[in-house]
């Protein structure tokens, strides 16, 4: 039996999972089977759904399969637990310390230990009464490597004199909007912090990357203050990051997940100002943005960051010495070793 370490998933070729999408190639161990759904929206769509809907089927399928070849396994989605015969390491990137997420955790037997993101989420794992181990292993940084071509397709964007404000996630939607969850709507940033501080600094413009919802185009179409980049593939958005003279985090939210968006405007060496909660928390700590506590503060902060030059380049510099010690090349090979260490090659 092979001491190499099963792992499977659903995985899209054009929208992966940036943590599983950096991590995985350093875990040496790990033989990955995805089951790759196609880069094309719709139809990605269609093939999430029969997938996920069928997972008890092609789940139990390929996890029998592995147990007769596989000592260990990597577990990346929670549901797949039901269907491993060996010990296991579970990966939460994305908690949501649900009854059900933590009963799961507990009931399985082949669980040898438990990462999370940030040392808040495993204490919050420790106040619902898991007492299997817990480590921490964060988001790591790529290095940035922007081509000629792209740089030269973000700056045809920037208009001269422009303060450029980036807001980056997989979608922008609204309340109006399909599928909106309102934790993570941008009606907050558009309506009510946007215009005040486009009053206050009107060299200021709004770069929204991401998918862009139908409601959210009509309302902003003719708007000059705002520039609706929609999709970019992963490996540009570092290029349009690295435009940005400051980034924003608007989401009011408590839960207990990091957030990669922050990880890479740390990564782009661009100053982020953000709602204190746990994904902003490490810009708080590096010292490489402002963390604010209600509306008000949000627009003085963001509107005295646009107009101090001085003051990004201080946070600029202090990300970009952040950066320097959390970049995957440390952050992976350190998983690599937990691995070890918790699914010994020796068995």
């Amino acid at each position: 039996m092979s001491n190499r370490i099963f792992h499977t998933n659903i995985w899209f070729k054009s929208v992966n999972n940036a943590r599983y999408e950096s991590l995985l190639p350093y875990l040496g161990r790990v033989d990955n089977l995805m089951l790759v759904c196609s880069g094309r929206r719709v139809l990605r769509g269609l093939q999430f759904r029969a997938l996920d809907a069928t997972m008890g089927i092609h789940g139990r399928a390929l996890f029998g399969m592995a147990a007769r070849a596989y000592r260990y396994g990597f577990i990346t989605n929670l549901r797949h637990l039901a269907f491993v015969d060996f010990p296991v390491v579970v990966d939460m990137d994305d908690p949501f310390f649900t009854e059900g997420e933590v009963a799961a955790l507990r009931s399985s037997e082949h669980v040898a230990a438990v990462v999370v993101t940030n040392p808040q989420a495993a204490g919050r794992y420790r106040e619902l009464g898991l007492t299997l181990p817990i480590h921490v292993v964060g988001h790591g940084l790529k290095p940035v490597v922007i081509t000629p071509r792209t740089a030269r397709r973000v700056g045809e964007r920037k208009r001269p004199g422009e303060l450029t404000v980036g807001y980056v996630a997989a979608w922008h939607l609204t309340a109006a909007d399909r599928g909106c969850e309102p934790a993570y709507d941008v009606d907050h940033l558009v309506d009510e912090l946007w215009p005040r501080v486009v009053a206050a600094c009107p060299r200021a413009r709004l770069w929204l990357v991401g998918g862009i919802g139908k409601a959210l185009r009509r309302r902003l179409a003719g708007r000059h203050d705002v520039e609706l980049v929609g999709y970019v593939p992963a490996d540009e958005v570092p290029a349009y990051m690295s435009a940005f003279d400051a980034g924003v985090y608007p989401r009011r939210i408590s839960h207990t997940r990091s957030s990669v968006k922050v990880a890479q405007f740390v990564g782009c060496a661009v100053p982020v100002v953000g709602y204190r909660a746990v994904p902003t928390e490490p810009i708080g700590r590096l010292g490489c943005g402002l963390v604010v506590d209600s509306p008000a503060e949000f627009v003085a902060a963001l509107t005295r960051l646009l107009g101090d030059e001085a003051l990004r380049s201080e946070l600029a510099a202090k990300a970009r010495e952040a950066a320097r010690q959390v970049d995957w090349d440390v952050l992976g090979a350190a998983y690599a070793r937990l691995l070890d260490d918790l699914l010994p090659a020796g068995g």
